[in-house]
């Protein structure tokens, strides 16, 4: 049978096999690729703010020796790296052998990017040699490791608690609770930091690489880092899948999750991650469902919006089924759980796409360890180090590897097995009577743990230290003369930024340098009280019971007094909202540890509700003002009539802000808005200015309860003019002090004018309190203000305007 006859070609068709096999995307990209020689290594960010370190001491070293350092580089001379070396410990501050050896190779790194090729093997091999021998025998550098602390359940159970208690660090709810999940999860799972959270490294074309400041002269030569994911480092809604499952031993169906973590280390990005499974627990303090729950009511995450805290706990998986999966929004599949906290015109609020900061966790991990009145300092690796152990006793190797994305068992065995033999060999070898319990507890963190250490907090005696210290006595002393000199010849400070500008750069670097000094000091005397009384607290404990034994203690210091009959436990403190007061009495209160089924589905549900409503509120700075250096004691006291709010009137006090003091009126749960000292009113006018004004790019809104019908300003000195007019608000704002004005787009679809975010914001408290500066200027509100732009028309602004026409 003859083949059927095919149509007639048509000439207007495109005829695609006539077009060349390369086309002119890929010839360009095989130009580029040919003029390179190769394709230059793809350094992840980590990477190259390692080797930017090297970088900067490499250029560094060269400069004094007067050397091109591409050339000096290149040589593979070992012995112009070993004298490299000899410089660096000799100009730098003390390191451990294990920093030498990490500078090595990534000086090894450094050189393939010039190169295009690895370090001569004989040339690494004396190296080698070299910094493991005679290198730290010439220069006295120890060779042990970095101390590295494993953490134990004891230690954990009262670091969480303490977190959620009493924790200060946080001011956002979101962030308390973010934080606790990111303790919880690292416990559970031991995953690196970087998995849960993106380490922002700075690329070679900013202005600072890691934490060291760049010269602006020098010109890196690290290539930059091209990502090829486009999800964030962190994990997303797509990462969890929530399910019911049904439990064979229990009447109720258990919310369940699978969560994947990606990002990880020495995989290629874009591959499978690790999944990991969690389900609910009945304390719900430890519960990671709970958690994730309450992320997803935040961000209405779930697909079926009629879902609420109360439904979500009795739903039922049918007979038919084994599993019941909950979905999510497809538009926040990309959108991360744990998210950067930014700040708004009506105060901080959670960002929709920014991932959390590595940084945060890692400085609110150190100071919830000190502020615990632990020993040693708390990181995100003592989390994965005690995961890592407990599995390596509970799993097999093979299993072990799996759980932390390890090749091998060399990683574990020299940076993750702890050095504390965790068995009683006095009982294995010499048959003696079992002492795990003594054991365990001399292997545990808490072994270093005092609830009577000394507050992170200075003392008003080593405040008064610092302030008599010569270096800050000469600078202030340096300080006013440059003053005294700027008003002699300019007659204001101000004026001598124009007339006598070398005069005010001067003093200005004599601020900086003083308010530095007295940072470095403050660090300084908090490590050294610390660190005293950690050495010097058994020592006393043990000559006071010396003398108790040999009689003679003193009358006062009886057994009742001792330490072992003292109640350490710190007394609950007064919470801001009482959402967060409910969090703590059903995680830590007397029925947390009722399982009755009636009773924990109801806390289970109150909790949901709480954690929910704690994400999107934000407590006042409990931290107090900034030290005042000077002791300057002459502030007046408020009266108790100035703190007396009417809640008829329309006037607002001048010594609040106005945004934040609208804001506390809306609900009877928003804390008071902070009340600056009559005589700061700079202070007050920077608050308004930094945490307000200069956020409010798309227009801002009165606050106010009964100025919610009024539309947004477009204009701040439109606002400024509402609040003089129609609040009798004025704090001496001047036009030129006002943050310049962006270009407002045209549309709508702004979440500040949308009148469901006001709803929401009811809540919040937004409120920001910048310590007082030095100096001080009083300043009436610029009359252009009201002539250029006048206020818009409300049924408040003509009685308003005739009671301040009429007033002297």
């Amino acid at each position: 049978m003859p083949p059927p006859s095919l149509p007639p070609a048509n000439p207007q068709d495109h005829q695609y096999w006539t077009d060349p096999i390369l086309c002119e995307e890929t010839r360009a990209r095989l130009e580029y690729f040919r003029s390179l020689g190769r394709l230059p290594p793809n350094y992840k960010p980590k990477t190259l703010e390692g080797i930017a370190v090297v970088e900067r001491y490499w250029r560094k070293y060269c400069i004094q020796s007067k050397e091109e350092y591409v050339d000096y580089l290149l040589s593979e001379d070992q012995t112009i790296y070993m004298n490299f070396f000899d410089w660096m410990h000799n100009t730098s501050r003390k390191k451990l052998l294990q920093s030498y050896d990490e500078y090595w190779r990534r000086l090894g790194q450094y050189f393939i990017l010039f190169a295009e090729r690895p370090m001569n093997n004989d040339v690494h091999e004396q190296m080698r040699r070299f910094l493991n021998q005679r290198f730290p025998a010439e220069h006295k550098i120890s060779r042990r490791m970095k101390k590295k602390n494993t953490l134990d359940v004891g230690a954990f159970c009262v670091l969480y608690r303490h977190h959620w208690v009493h924790s200060r660090f946080f001011r956002h709810g979101s962030m308390v609770l973010q934080f606790a999940t990111i303790q919880l999860w690292s416990s559970i799972t031991g995953t690196r930091p970087g998995v849960l959270l993106p380490q922002k490294a700075f690329l070679p074309n900013n202005m600072s690489l890691g934490k060291r400041k760049r010269d602006l002269t020098m010109k890196s030569d690290l290539p930059q880092y091209i990502s090829t994911n486009d999800l964030p480092d962190s994990v997303c809604y797509r990462d969890i899948e929530l399910f019911y499952l049904k439990d064979p031993d229990s009447n109720r169906d258990v919310l369940c999750a699978i969560i994947e973590f990606r990002n990880l280390k020495g995989r290629p990005e874009g591959a499978d991650g690790t999944k990991f499974f969690m389900h609910g627990d009945y304390q719900l303090s430890y519960c990671p469902i709970l958690q994730i729950v309450s992320y997803a009511f935040r961000d209405n995450a779930f697909v079926n919006t009629t879902l609420s805290p109360d439904i979500i706990w009795r739903i039922k998986v049918p007979g038919r089924l084994t599993c019941l999966p909950l979905r999510w929004k497809p538009e926040l599949l990309d959108t991360p759980l744990l998210r950067h906290v930014h700040r708004t015109e009506y105060g901080y609020e959670v960002d929709p796409s920014v991932p959390m900061a590595y940084a945060s966790s890692r400085d609110a991990l150190r100071e919830l360890g000190r502020d615990a009145k632990f020993e040693d300092d708390v990181t995100h690796y003592i989390y994965r180090r005690w995961a890592a152990n407990e599995v390596n006793r509970n799993f097999t190797s093979q299993e072990r590897q799996r759980v932390l994305g390890q090749s091998g068992d060399g990683v574990f065995e020299r940076h993750y097995q702890s050095q504390y033999i965790q068995r009683d060999l006095q009982h294995v070898v010499l048959l003696r009577p079992s002492q795990e319990s003594l054991h365990q507890v001399g292997g545990s963190m808490l072994r270093k743990w005092d609830p009577s250490a000394p507050s992170p907090e200075l003392t008003e005696v080593q405040r008064r230290t610092i302030c008599q210290d010569p270096r800050i006595l000469e600078l202030r002393r340096t300080k006013r003369e440059v003053m005294e000199e700027m008003r002699s010849l300019a007659g204001t400070k101000t004026k001598a930024k124009d007339l006598f500008p070398h005069l005010y750069q001067q003093h200005e670097s004599l601020s900086k340098e003083l308010s530095q000094l007295r940072k470095t000091l403050a660090k300084e005397t908090k490590e050294t009280t610390r660190k005293d009384y950690f050495y010097n607290a058994p020592i006393f404990e043990v000559d006071r019971q010396i003398n108790q034994l040999l009689g003679q203690a003193d009358p006062e210091d009886s057994d009742d007094d001792s330490p072992d009959h003292k109640k350490w436990e710190l007394p609950v403190p007064k919470y801001v909202f009482p959402e967060r007061a409910r969090l703590v009495e059903n995680f830590y209160g007397p029925d947390a540890e009722n399982f009755d089924g009636d009773k924990l589905l109801a806390r289970r549900i109150q909790t949901t509700k709480d954690m929910v409503a704690f994400s999107k509120l934000c407590e006042p700075n409990r931290r107090g003002n900034r030290v005042n250096w000077n002791f300057d004691d002459d502030e007046p006291e408020i009266s108790e009539q100035s703190l007396i709010t009417e809640e008829e009137t329309l006037d607002c006090p001048t010594d609040v802000c106005i945004i934040c003091y609208g804001l506390s009126r809306r609900s009877a749960s928003n804390p008071p808005a902070h009340r600056f000292p009559p005589k700061r009113q700079d202070s007050l006018r920077r608050h308004l200015i930094d945490c307000h004004l200069a956020n409010a790019h798309s227009g801002i809104r009165c606050t106010w309860e009964v100025c919610r019908d009024v539309p947004k300003f477009v204009e701040i000195t439109d606002f400024m003019a509402h609040a003089l007019y129609v609040h009798a608000y004025d704090v001496g704002v001047q036009e030129k002090h006002l943050p310049a004005r962006h270009p407002v787009d045209g549309s709508e679809h702004s979440s500040l004018d949308d009148s469901k975010y006001l709803s929401e914001s009811d809540r919040h408290s937004g409120i920001d309190t910048p310590a007082s500066s030095v100096s001080s200027e009083v300043a009436n509100i610029d009359p252009r203000l009201l002539k250029s732009n006048p206020a818009p028309p409300t049924k408040f602004s003509l009685r308003r305007s005739k009671r301040i026409k009429t007033s002297p």
